[in-house]
């Protein structure tokens, strides 16, 4: 009876994990729709950014996925279900076809890794596309290996933070190439979505490197690994290098399963059980009633 009802809750878990998961890709789809429109149509013929609603449609859009990832989690706390802190109870996953996705996404990293690495000579800020290329294979090893451990139960603590920080040099790296790049571009719309997308991406990674560093925030970790996610699909709007492209791809993809991951661990919260009130006797109801006439 109690392995039927544990399956119940797992059937129920996968379920809600299926549900936010079509929530961030739907979110990258309209975040990439509404993105390509902008730099159709609000960008001029010498780059500029004219007058155009969709100016306010875009960081609308960003807001508004905000506020329903945050609604996601506001409704697991009425739930009363909550992330476990511990690494292994809060990433593990033992279906197969999931190990199988998160290597496809460490490996469309790997391969835009190696794209970029193959371009980057010919750029003026080729060292940091370097690194950033480099960074980018280990993270696609790094990011599919951290979970592989989790399913393992590996409880090694230096192992996994060194397992956990490629990803957040990653894209720290991608900020200093993006300030680098564009040090002296005063169009903001046409860099900033791809600075605060890199920013939350770098957040989400470094909250889920807290669950093997012993300072998790796991309700953080899930809202970064959400709008982080959504806000890579919409990035590929942008006209970048192919690279670049697949790193962004396989990052959405890798941040969707380490938030399945979570929502599949979810645990409910026994309620607090209520203080039982000791009986009265006979001067201490007299007592009572004397004070509330007074």
């Amino acid at each position: 009876m109690q392995e039927k009802k544990q399956d119940e809750i797992q059937k129920q878990l996968r379920k809600t994990a299926l549900e936010i998961t079509l929530y961030v890709a739907g979110a990258g789809a309209f975040g990439v729709f509404f993105r390509w429109l902008q730099v159709m149509v609000a960008f001029n013929d010498l780059g500029l950014v004219d007058r155009s609603y969709l100016n306010l449609l875009v960081p609308g859009f960003v807001l508004a996925a905000a506020i329903v990832f945050y609604r996601f989690l506001e409704r697991d706390k009425r739930l009363r279900r909550f992330v476990p802190e511990d690494f292994v109870s809060a990433l593990r996953n033992d279906y197969r076809f999931f190990s199988f996705l998160t290597w496809v996404a460490g490996a469309i990293l790997v391969v835009g890794s190696l794209a970029l690495l193959g371009k980057a000579e010919t750029d003026r800020l080729a060292p940091l596309l370097r690194t950033m290329a480099i960074l980018g294979a280990l993270s696609g090893v790094s990011g599919a290996l951290l979970l592989e451990l989790a399913h393992r139960e590996t409880r090694q603590p230096l192992l996994l933070c060194l397992v956990s920080l490629p990803p957040v040099a990653l894209f720290a790296v991608w900020i200093i190439y993006l300030y680098r790049a564009n040090s002296i571009n005063s169009v903001l719309w046409s860099y900033v979505p791809e600075m605060l997308s890199v920013a939350v991406v770098m957040f989400a990674f470094a909250r889920i490197a807290g669950f093997a560093f012993g300072s998790p925030k796991p309700d953080r970790a899930r809202f970064d690994s959400m709008l982080g996610a959504s806000l890579c699909l919409m990035c590929l709007a942008d006209d970048r290098y192919l690279g670049m492209q697949l790193m962004l791809l396989g990052t959405s993809m890798s941040l969707m399963l380490y938030n399945w991951a979570m929502v599949c661990n979810l645990q409910h919260q026994q309620e607090p059980e209520q203080p039982k009130e000791t009986p009265q006797d006979g001067f201490e109801h007299l007592e009572t009633e004397w004070k509330q006439s007074k």
